[in-house]
């Protein structure tokens, strides 16, 4: 867990206040898992806070980020949650590259998204904005490490024990800011 100091916290690109933003990518076989977990931790956030899934869109790790673009289309279209575990499945356990635009045509097709409105949402000003503010938060907090979990802007922490525990961590700092004992 890394604190951000409060100079960098005003300057922090995160658009959201009182949540958790989990950066997060496809081709992350941890975060595949943590799926469950996640949406537990979703549902047990306090009223007024939320939780934000971001991609990571670091340049400088193109491995985890080369489906960020996946994930902003997906995501303006409105499809993103419907089908993420769709996208593991296929970049993890199949093996398929979802950045070569052939094999993510037949991922679209045999999931039944129309490829003429991916490919048009994919250049629109919603996806370009949306992997600018991604790239901006991953590169602002130096994420080079899925998942990678921002309460408040003001701590970077990773799972660094169950997941169960490491919730009750992120939701002590969302509640009170104020680091726990380990």
């Amino acid at each position: 867990m890394t604190s951000i100091s409060d100079e960098r916290i005003k300057k922090s690109p995160i658009k959201e206040e009182n949540a958790i933003v989990e950066i997060f990518s496809y081709g992350c076989h941890y975060c595949a898992i943590n799926e469950k977990n996640v949406k537990e931790l979703e549902a047990q956030l306090p009223p007024g806070s939320k939780l934000v899934r971001l991609h990571i869109g670091n340049p400088q790790n193109s491995g985890l980020s080369a489906y960020a673009p996946l994930f902003a289309t997906l995501s303006v279209m409105g499809l993103e949650d419907k089908y993420r575990e769709s996208a593991y499945r296929a970049i993890i356990k199949e093996r398929l590259d979802l950045s070569d635009p052939a094999q993510l045509g037949q991922w679209l097709q045999d999931n039944g998204i129309d490829r003429t409105d991916y490919r048009s949402v994919s250049q629109s000003q919603d996806v370009k904005e949306l992997m600018a503010y991604m790239t901006a938060v991953s590169e602002y907090y130096q994420v080079n490490a899925t998942p990678s979990f921002i309460v408040n802007k003001k701590w970077l922490a990773q799972q660094d024990s169950d997941f169960s525990t490491f919730s009750k961590k992120l939701l002590s700092l969302l509640k009170d800011d104020s680091p726990l004992e380990p």
